[in-house]
């Protein structure tokens, strides 16, 4: 009998091995959350009801995923962004002045960056978070830097007025400055303001191109009755900051903008209509329009390049989002939490 129960205890040690080893996707060692498309759902202002969905490979959505992983507890107030660093995702939310720091795979929390005025974005670099701040209306913005190792804010970097989106070039941190028509550039060795670059009115996110060129979206302005100026740009400046040229958009639109996967084309939104801008034969186009839609509110493109595009509703029901493909045709549509604003592709 010894040496039958030597045997199964083998036999079954080797099945346990083979199961946590092998497989097509290594289920076993990897979270609910490891390759999918996650969804930021701001929630409506005071109400704390911002969330987290995610829809994985197989299109399956899986809503308000921070909370059913923390013990019901909801993230906040105006979830505004999410940044993925090797394992951590690094949720941003807003009016609750803080970032929440979880596992990306399985959204438990590890801990939270606080002692934040209206946190918007942050990006890693060289072991430290910066995290964007309009710290108020009435007040200049800032940058806070946080030490990963300590969790700690080491140092803020007094910007421009409403700091928004945050981007990464030749050690050089640039931030939009949203109340504004500037991008102040820091330079990450010194955590000193070095310049000031002048752009279009409200500047909002930017992205590199395949050149290494920095875009930057200016939504545009407003008259002194509060109707939009129409006067929405794209910015392109070089790697010296300089502005190579500027293109006008002829509209106010979204802040929201995107790049394809060979960083050539981007897309930006207004209203119910998605543009594309192709980088080298300058020319824009109508790409999706729904007039179902109440209001587009953000879009991101994935890898496999299909096209997300979020509907707000106005915010008086949970949004949705719709996936296309590179051709604009509709794939599916599906429901996520209240104010979809972007997108994150997890691996």
């Amino acid at each position: 009998m010894k040496y039958v129960h030597f045997f199964l205890i083998t036999v079954l040690g080797a099945i346990m091995l083979l199961s946590a080893c092998g497989g097509d996707e290594g289920i076993l060692s990897k979270g609910l959350y490891s390759a999918g498309v996650f969804v930021v759902n701001e929630g409506n202002y005071g109400e704390s009801d911002g969330s987290l969905s995610f829809i994985d490979k197989q299109g399956t959505v899986n809503n308000d995923i921070y909370s059913l992983n923390n013990e019901g507890v909801p993230l906040g107030d105006v979830v505004q962004s999410m940044f993925v660093h090797e394992s951590l995702a690094f949720l941003v939310v807003n009016n609750s002045n803080k970032v929440a720091v979880v596992q990306a795979e399985d959204m438990q929390l590890l801990y939270t960056i606080s002692e934040l005025s209206l946190p918007r974005y942050i990006i890693i670099d060289g072991g430290y978070g910066y995290i964007s701040e309009w710290v108020s209306f009435g007040e200049p913005g800032r940058v806070s830097v946080v030490d990963l190792l300590s969790h700690e804010i080491v140092a803020t970097i007094p910007v421009g007025y409403g700091a928004e989106s945050l981007a990464i070039r030749d050690n050089h941190l640039y931030v939009s400055n949203s109340f504004e028509a500037s991008i102040s550039v820091i330079d990450l060795s010194t955590h000193l303001v070095i310049n000031n670059l002048t752009v279009g009115e409200g500047p909002s996110s930017m992205l590199l191109d395949d050149s290494g060129t920095l875009w930057v979206l200016c939504s545009g302005g407003y008259d002194e009755d509060w109707s939009p100026s129409n006067n929405g740009q794209l910015v392109a400046l070089n790697k010296l900051d300089e502005p190579l040229f500027t293109v006008d958009l002829g509209m106010n639109v979204s802040g929201k903008i995107a790049i394809d996967l060979a960083l050539e084309v981007l897309y930006f939104i207004n209203g119910t209509t998605a543009y594309r801008y192709d980088i080298s034969t300058t020319r824009i186009d109508k790409f999706i329009e729904n007039e179902q839609a109440v209001a587009f509110y953000g879009i991101g493109v994935a890898k496999d390049g299909r096209i997300y595009i979020s509907d707000s509703k106005g915010f008086l029901s949970a949004g949705e989002v719709a996936i296309y493909d590179s051709d604009a045709m509709l794939i599916e549509t599906v429901q996520v939490g209240r104010g979809p604003n972007s997108f994150v592709f997890h691996n």
